[in-house]
């Protein structure tokens, strides 16, 4: 699939004759839309779809996007240890940072570990006053819903899966 800057082409807008539908798979479920805030309601919740404040929305997809970072987080973590890439001679701000609560972990100017620190792109600046850093970083980016897709794609939360034409009746 290609984007493009306005990414009207990966998701469209809404349904119109002879706009197909996109899906993801969660899970084991998959889910069709022709909506990016349906998709990204059935990963964040259906009470996503009830709120129409554009301030609301990017701060319920902030929320979401700290929990998701967590739980990647922490599964990256365990998945570590259990390949003995992290361990009990692993330097203490490394733990650190990866154990620290997504809205507070400051990794510094770069993060060079092998294990990927997962962060939340509003966290930092422009939006906030911390440098966003450099490195081995994994980002979810709850800037839009289609960037919160594509970020939730990129760390194998969700799958996009290509689109299909709506059927007629």
């Amino acid at each position: 699939m290609s984007t493009s800057s306005t990414h009207t082409d990966l998701f469209p807008a809404g349904p119109e004759e002879g706009v197909g539908w996109f899906s993801l798979r969660i899970g084991d479920r998959t889910v069709r839309s022709d909506r990016n805030d349906e998709l990204l309601a059935a990963v964040i919740g259906p009470e996503y779809l009830e709120e129409d404040d554009p301030e609301v929305l990017f701060l319920t997809r902030l929320e979401q996007a700290i929990v998701i970072a967590t739980a990647v987080q922490e599964s990256i973590v365990a998945a570590a240890v259990q390949r003995h890439d992290l361990d009990e001679t692993t330097e203490e701000d490394v733990w650190t940072a990866l154990l620290a609560e997504r809205e507070t972990v400051d990794p510094g100017v770069r993060w060079e570990h092998r294990v990927p620190l997962v962060l939340v792109t509003s966290l930092f600046a422009p939006y906030a006053e911390r440098d966003q850093p450099i490195g081995h970083i994994a980002w979810v980016d709850p800037t839009d819903d289609v960037t919160m897709l594509e970020s939730l794609q990129g760390l194998g939360v969700i799958e996009l899966l290509e689109h299909g034409d709506l059927a007629v009746a």
